[in-house]
């Protein structure tokens, strides 16, 4: 059984108990962080993140620069700025901010 299918036997449970009442507020938070967890799970297989293919992950620091983005280019080989092309994703520039994290794969 993979953690998906046994967090989401237990997420059945949960309703069962929720439905009769049963420690009802306790019951519907972990029910709530089980399904967060679930959500997790499934980015991580999408996105093949685990201990094997993780290197490092990094939060992005505040400089106290003010409202200021961080953006991601592709430097094309050269130091010039004017060479450099801005990331974008479905024809949308990503822009990131401080405390967004970086995952480096392996």
């Amino acid at each position: 059984m993979r953690a998906k299918e046994l967090i989401a036997k237990e997420i059945d449970t949960l309703n069962d108990l929720i439905h009769k009442g049963i420690d009802k507020e306790s019951n519907i938070q972990l029910k709530k962080d089980l399904s967060d967890s679930i959500h997790l799970l499934d980015m991580f297989d999408r996105y093949e993140i685990n201990k094997r293919t993780v290197g490092d992950i990094w939060s992005l620091p505040d400089f106290n620069t003010g409202y200021s983005d961080y953006r991601i280019i592709n430097d094309c080989e050269s130091d010039d700025p004017a060479q450099w092309i801005e990331l974008s994703i479905n024809n949308e520039k990503i822009r990131l901010s401080e405390g967004d994290i970086i995952i480096r794969k392996k």
